[in-house]
């Protein structure tokens, strides 16, 4: 009697053991032509791009000099909360007031306008679209120069972001600290590809200064993707995975199969309890 509930309660949990195991087998790897036995593989990648600002796209500029009453006046003072500039500029300056909550602070956040340039006091517009942000660090210096006495800048992205978006753990919105994310960490940010997406069809849309947009295909199954360039994200891409076209029904079917799997699991077992004394 003992046997035949054991074979009973084991012989259904080991059907839907393997049931289990064949969905979890769906799951794709990357890099399919890569050597399995190699201890490494070596692959030639895209040269590193530089990002070049944009409209729209926010800077921060800090102009410093041995002599601070001088350089204070080329820089862009504010009043903002004191939390929000130590999110921008990475530091909180004292108030002469004790105010805790506002006061003036130097912000230096500049956005590039429809007329190409960022504005910045006494020096005026200085084109910025087009250029990197070391080129354009090397143009105000050079505007500085006639002005203030060994001058220091620092030209730094601050909206820089990514959006992943389809068949991941879950769509995100990345912001970048610093000027370079490729394809895989932004993916690793939104929780990697389920399943279902589509891993030799990942798109990369990215709209160009001109108004125009690219859709590029990237395929993750090769490692020859490390040569694109479009591997390496640019502001503002979105990065798309598609779900396979079998996704919708594997959905609707997976309640179907279990069902079925339950019933030959459980004639099974009514089988073998009548076979076993």
């Amino acid at each position: 009697m003992i046997k035949k509930q054991l074979v009973c309660t084991l012989v259904p949990f080991f059907v839907l053991l393997i049931f289990t195991s064949c969905k979890s087998s769906r799951q794709l790897g990357y890099f399919k032509d890569l050597s399995d036995t190699a201890s490494v593989n070596v692959i030639a990648s895209s040269a590193y791009q530089p990002l070049r600002l944009q409209k729209d796209d926010e800077v921060q500029v800090i102009i410093s000099s041995p002599v601070p009453e001088a350089s204070q006046f080329y820089n862009l003072m504010t009043s903002v909360p004191v939390s929000t500039v130590a999110t921008a500029a990475g530091s909180v300056p004292g108030s002469s007031q004790g105010n805790a909550t506002t006061g003036q602070n130097f912000a230096n956040l500049y956005r590039v306008g429809t007329n190409e340039c960022i504005t910045l006091p006494i020096l005026g517009d200085i084109k910025a679209t087009g250029l990197t942000t070391d080129e354009l660090k090397a143009a105000i210096l050079e505007k500085l120069q006639p002005h203030l006495k060994d001058p220091t800048v620092m030209v730094r992205l601050t909206n820089f972001k990514v959006t992943v978006i389809g068949e991941v753990g879950r769509p995100v919105v990345v912001p970048v600290n610093g000027q370079s994310i490729n394809v895989l960490e932004a993916v690793g940010a939104a929780g990697d590809m389920t399943v279902f997406g589509i891993r030799k069809n990942v798109k990369v849309i990215r709209k160009l200064p001109s108004g125009v947009t690219e859709v590029a295909k990237l395929d993750f199954n090769k490692s020859s993707v490390l040569q694109s360039p479009y591997f390496q994200l640019k502001q503002n891409d979105v990065v798309y995975i598609q779900p396979s076209k079998n996704k919708g029904l594997a959905g609707s079917q997976t309640g179907i199969w279990v069902s079925i799997f339950s019933g030959i699991a459980s004639v099974t077992a009514i089988i073998l309890s009548r076979t076993i004394k």
